[in-house]
């Protein structure tokens, strides 16, 4: 059985797009979605992002931490289908940037920016490592808007 169209994600427009129904655990007592749940959305499409990128899927294959997190609200989202967008933006030494959009269902409403920065990061030394040129390939394999 296949997916309905809205739960289908992939790339679009050179962002990575997670279709998300918002639930009742989503929004506060006014119904809307509170500021806090944005960042659980950004961290969703991060990983699954960070999973297209290096192809494994285990909670210890995450090869970063969070650095840190801003989000600029632009508009209420309520108990609706959103779209969660995102890409790689600047790549540094040992950090890169997240970038975001989160949008109504039909693509045309912008209802949160954000950017989340992280630090490519040895679980086993506990220190940053440095991006290297494999993944900084990878990235442009993966993520390169002209692909699409």
């Amino acid at each position: 059985m296949s997916e309905p169209a809205h739960a289908v994600y992939g790339w679009k427009d050179g962002w990575y797009v997670v279709p998300h129904q918002v639930v009742f655990s989503d929004v506060d007592a006014y119904g809307h979605v509170n500021n806090a749940v944005y960042f659980t959305y950004f961290e969703t499409a991060r990983t699954l992002l960070w999973q297209e990128i290096t192809g494994r899927r285990g909670p210890r294959d995450i090869g970063f931490i969070v650095a840190r997190a801003e989000c600029d609200f632009r508009q209420q989202v309520g108990m609706e289908r959103i779209e969660i967008r995102v890409r790689i933006g600047e790549m540094r030494t040992t950090s890169l940037d997240f970038d975001y959009e989160i949008r109504r269902s039909d693509g045309q409403h912008l209802a949160a920016t954000g950017k989340v920065i992280v630090v490519l990061f040895d679980w086993e030394t506990q220190s940053k490592v440095p991006i290297s040129d494999a993944f900084r390939r990878r990235v442009e394999e993966v993520c390169n808007p002209a692909a699409f």
